[in-house]
């Protein structure tokens, strides 16, 4: 009992120290993000293209959540294949381009040493903001129940 303490309270301080330490939480983003695309990759073909869902909503359920389908549709979407890409998650291409817009901005804040990227992200959306991005995970997620992706 007392070396999980231990260990919740070494995550707790190591949480705390990259949170305070901006260039610390620019590169661990950055290689997450590129590291997700590539283990998405590496994935895709340890497994020979055979796309079982890893869903935990869908395998409960068996409803496709919002998600459902994203892993498959940036694979179609790397490979060129952007009409494809929609038939399997219609968000995944604005999806792609906002991360890429996110990792070309973090890049930049890293090499000027600015922090503009999590000061943009930390700031409250309009509510209009938010009921449109509802509507559009509303929307895919009746895409996805419709096409039982």
């Amino acid at each position: 009992m007392r070396q999980k303490k231990r260990t919740f309270s070494s995550l707790l301080r190591l949480q705390t120290k990259i949170l305070n330490n901006y260039f610390l939480k620019y590169l661990l983003t950055i290689f997450s993000i590129v590291g997700g695309y590539c283990g998405l990759i590496a994935l895709d073909n340890f497994t020979n293209h055979q796309h079982n869902t890893l869903c935990f909503f869908k395998l409960v359920t068996s409803i496709p959540c919002p998600g459902c389908g994203m892993g498959r549709a940036t694979l179609e979407l790397i490979n060129g294949n952007i009409a494809a890409s929609f038939n399997y998650n219609i968000l995944c291409v604005p999806f792609t381009i906002i991360i890429f817009i996110s990792l070309i901005w973090l890049l930049i804040d890293v090499f000027q040493q600015k922090k503009t990227f999590f000061d943009f992200i930390e700031r409250d959306l309009k509510s209009s903001y938010k009921f449109f991005l509802f509507a559009l995970i509303i929307i895919d997620w009746t895409t996805n129940i419709i096409r039982q992706i």
